[in-house]
């Protein structure tokens, strides 16, 4: 009895990037990137310094300053990387949530039904499409639930290439040197849960995966430095 009160205590979140700013602090928007074109090894994060547009579809709210080079993961523009940034089908994205506020980023665990893929819509770029439920997180409560447990999470976005069913979980990526990337960790506050609205997924800012396989240039110029070292070595011997 304990254990069944315990889960239907759980505090719950919607899992939703694409939520167009109606009123200054409380609605969002956020979106997941391809690799920087110029350093596609280093992850960028933050909100991007284009202001949210709902016509245009893009932007994000609130803004930030960060500025994103890549292409957008998902929508049905064809982007320049190698694994088909234009199809949401091929990436994957999921939730890590520890209870609590600013939890240890290496106590995050993945949250039960937050895996998802990403929009293939026109106007659906960067955004992921939006799980059929609302997210339990373990180990917090909601407001009003008379039970001692937070009622607040600390939670992180994962995204990465995961080639349909190739690839199906975060880590698998990451060793097999797929392009991935997290968001920063964020707080939500005031968890829903019985006669309470969930909320959404509100302090999350968008981020750029990383790939961390360098591009064909990139390898020529090191074997070229390598066969350049090795010569010179055979020289000073002689």
């Amino acid at each position: 009895m304990a254990g069944a009160m315990g889960l239907l205590a759980q505090g719950e979140l919607v899992f939703n990037s694409d939520i167009p700013g109606t009123s200054a602090g409380v609605d969002i928007v956020f979106h997941v990137w391809s690799p920087q074109v110029a350093n596609p090894s280093v992850e960028a994060t933050g909100n991007s310094s284009v202001p949210y547009s709902g016509t245009l579809r893009s932007g994000d709210f609130p803004t930030g300053t960060q500025t994103y080079t890549g292409t957008l993961i998902g929508g049905n523009t064809v982007g320049t990387g190698p694994t088909g940034w234009a199809n949401g089908n091929n990436y994957s994205v999921d939730v890590v949530a520890a209870p609590g506020d600013n939890a240890p980023v290496s106590s995050l665990v993945l949250v039960a039904g937050s895996l998802t893929t990403f929009k293939t819509s026109a106007n659906g770029a960067g955004f992921n499409v939006v799980p059929a439920a609302d997210l339990s997180i373990p180990g917090t409560t909601f407001s009003g639930s008379g039970i001692s447990a937070p009622t607040s999470a600390s939670l992180a976005i994962q995204a990465w290439y995961s080639g349909g069913t190739a690839f199906p979980t975060y880590a698998s990526a990451v060793a097999a040197g797929m392009p991935y990337g997290q968001g920063a960790e964020f707080n939500v506050d005031g968890l829903g849960g019985g006669s309470i609205t969930p909320p959404n997924i509100a302090n999350a800012q968008s981020f750029s995966l990383i790939n961390p396989i360098p591009e064909p240039g990139t390898i020529a110029l090191g074997v070229m430095g390598a066969c350049a070292f090795l010569a010179r070595r055979r020289m000073l011997k002689k």
